[in-house]
């Protein structure tokens, strides 16, 4: 099967954790034999610039298009992420090449992007009604997608980006320690809250008088430096190591405690408490939006309100305890393994090839 990838996020070596998840899916198709061509932007900076990266990225995929029409290659699926704007981009490629067109909403092609004007609303809605496939990556955000266009409900389906499980398998003898936390420091990410918690575990009469030890941070953007003053002024251990690489992910999880999610809005699926499932960390993640889905309090996770400093310290505290407890710890961790499989980017990549072979050209 040949499939042409169109993607508004891809990593490069300059910058290895800008859309990851697609380049793990991407290969995943790949290592079961699909043909896949990718036309991407891969540089993070460029979405400061909206018409320019749309306007490079509708270029390279219209040559994509007409150079595969030209040698008669046949294309099979033109797949866009995320689903809009991208998907406009991707919808006059797919027509070129008479192929299907599947959009992989991620969440804010749907929750965020499409609400900011009268006119993306009416190009979102016609995007979605052209798409012979649209996946969500969970059941909340299929919902979501169902009920905001109705007449695409009948061609949504629900397929996890996927991890890549073997990567995150916890093969690392020794203690672990700390709380990590991974991600965009923007403030949907309640990186804030996260800090205030920590704060609260370690002050005199707190949940925990005891140090917490250190929280390390991976990740970057605009919050960076608030987040590292407010650090200093509640006196928490801080690491703000920035963005690193899938490998460099993978081993902070393994070494870590505790993965924290602390999301303050509607997390369409949440896959870092899915990689730190596979790593072993116990996981603590707001009950919200798609986590809800794969954070079941005190079966693979730990589940508190967003936004509740109070309850994510008492949290991190129990996940703290949970996870140097010779019986609790393992019978947590043995559940979260269970949980990470059912999103092994293998298994998805090879459910969406069924899919796809379904789809009529």
């Amino acid at each position: 099967m040949r499939i042409l990838v169109i993607s508004n996020l891809y990593p490069s070596p300059e910058h290895p954790a800008f859309g990851t998840f697609v380049n793990a899916r991407v290969e995943a198709l790949r290592a079961l034999g699909a043909d896949v061509r990718v036309v991407a932007i891969r540089d993070p900076a460029v979405h400061r610039r909206v018409t320019a990266k749309y306007a490079s990225l509708a270029l390279s995929a219209g040559l994509a298009a007409a150079g595969a029409r030209l040698r008669r290659a046949r294309i099979d699926i033109v797949e866009a992420h995320i689903a809009y704007p991208t998907g406009i981009i991707a919808r006059p490629a797919a027509r070129l090449v008479g192929a299907p067109l599947v959009l992989f909403a991620h969440g804010a092609d749907v929750l965020a992007i499409p609400t900011r004007s009268t006119r993306h609303a009416h190009l979102a809605a016609s995007t979605y009604g052209a798409a012979s496939l649209v996946v969500a990556n969970s059941h909340f955000l299929a919902g979501e997608i169902g009920r905001r266009y109705p007449d695409v409900a009948d061609r949504v389906r629900v397929l996890s980006p996927g991890i890549e499980l073997q990567q995150f398998t916890n093969d690392l003898a020794g203690s672990r320690a700390g709380v990590l936390f991974v991600g965009r420091l923007v403030p949907d990410k309640g990186v804030d809250v996260l800090i205030r918690a920590m704060a609260a575990l370690g002050a005199p009469g707190g949940p925990r008088e005891w140090a917490m030890g250190r929280l390390t941070v991976l990740g970057d953007g605009p919050e960076r430096t608030r987040l590292a003053a407010l650090a200093r002024t509640l006196q928490v251990d801080l690491d703000l190591r920035g963005d690193v690489g899938r490998a460099a992910v993978a081993d902070a999880m393994r070494r870590a405690a505790v993965v924290a999610v602390p999301s303050v809005y509607r997390e369409p699926l949440g896959l870092v408490a899915i990689e730190a499932m596979a790593s072993g960390a116990i996981v603590v993640a707001s009950a919200t939006g798609g986590l809800i889905e794969t954070v079941i309090d005190g079966v693979t996770g730990l589940a508190v309100p967003p936004g509740d400093v109070d309850a994510l310290a008492a949290a991190i505290g129990r996940a703290a305890d949970l996870a140097s407890d010779p019986i609790a710890g393992p019978a947590m961790r043995a559940a979260e393994w269970e949980m990470a499989i059912t999103h092994d980017v293998r298994r998805s990549a090879a459910d969406s090839l069924v899919l796809y072979g379904k789809l009529s050209r």
